[in-house]
């Protein structure tokens, strides 16, 4: 049984607000991140997901949400469905209603309101699809996505993983092929992950875990040259991109985008 994604056509984006330092972060010890820096990044990464054939949407910044340029975590798209996710989070639990009126498109499911989950910690793999259980990310919220998914695919395999170490799931674990996982060495887990092949990668490149494919392009961290080469050897076409002010937010290349 495998439920490969389908080929993504657009994206929605939101622009940082000038408040954006202000968001919840787990890195502080990396300093402020610089907005004149992160807009030129931002960009980049855009025009990356445009090069790759996406209509891309750009929403204005919205200032009452320093994070809520991280428009993954809001939503979880799968083909027809986008459930809506409550974050854990007290000061990102608006972002979801803000991104609603752009996805009138689609089927929109909200979870009960004892759920908890962000879109970070959702994991699709080529045959499987993993949650991350965290400080945003509860057992209600996990169970209400299941239920979700399995209305598009009634037999699609989704699995819950206790984790500590990072903040989200994909902030220290991506596929970067079918069966094969990267890992930041800082998350930590005792689920059995035996049916993948892990590449462990450095601490120092820990956050280049964060790989997103789209279409038959993989996105990477720049400046890591393991996580790359674990790039190269999957995948003939490579993004490279420099998130250095993202990371300082706990951001990463799959949060930027909603990609359906």
């Amino acid at each position: 049984m495998t439920h490969l994604l389908p080929t993504f056509t657009r994206a929605l984006m939101r622009l940082p607000a000038a408040n954006f330092a202000d968001g919840v972060t787990s890195a502080a010890h990396l300093g402020p991140p610089d907005i004149d820096r992160a807009m030129a990044q931002y960009d980049a990464y855009a025009q990356a997901l445009r090069d790759c054939g996406l209509a891309v949407t750009l929403l204005p910044a919205d200032a009452r949400f320093p994070d809520g340029h991280f428009v993954e975590d809001p939503f979880v798209i799968f083909h027809d469905l986008a459930f809506h996710c409550r974050s854990g989070a007290p000061s990102r639990q608006g972002e979801g209603e803000s991104l609603k009126p752009h996805l009138s498109d689609l089927r929109i499911v909200d979870g009960p309101v004892e759920a908890r989950i962000d879109g970070g910690d959702v994991l699709f793999c080529s045959d499987r699809v993993l949650v991350g259980l965290s400080e945003r990310t509860n057992r209600a919220g996990f169970c209400a996505l299941r239920a979700a998914l399995q209305t598009v695919q009634v037999d699609m395999r989704v699995d819950p993983v206790p984790f500590s170490g990072v903040l989200h799931l994909k902030s220290g674990l991506t596929e970067v092929a079918p069966g094969v996982l990267i890992r930041d060495p800082a998350l930590r887990t005792e689920v059995d992950l035996s049916w993948a092949r892990i590449i462990i990668l450095p601490p120092d490149e820990g956050y280049a875990a964060d790989v997103l494919p789209v279409n038959d392009t993989l996105f990477v961290a720049a400046n890591c040259p393991q996580a790359l080469a674990a790039a190269e050897r999957h995948h003939d076409r490579i993004v490279a991109l420099d998130m250095s002010e993202f990371v300082k937010m706990d951001g990463g290349l799959t949060c930027l985008s909603l990609r359906y």
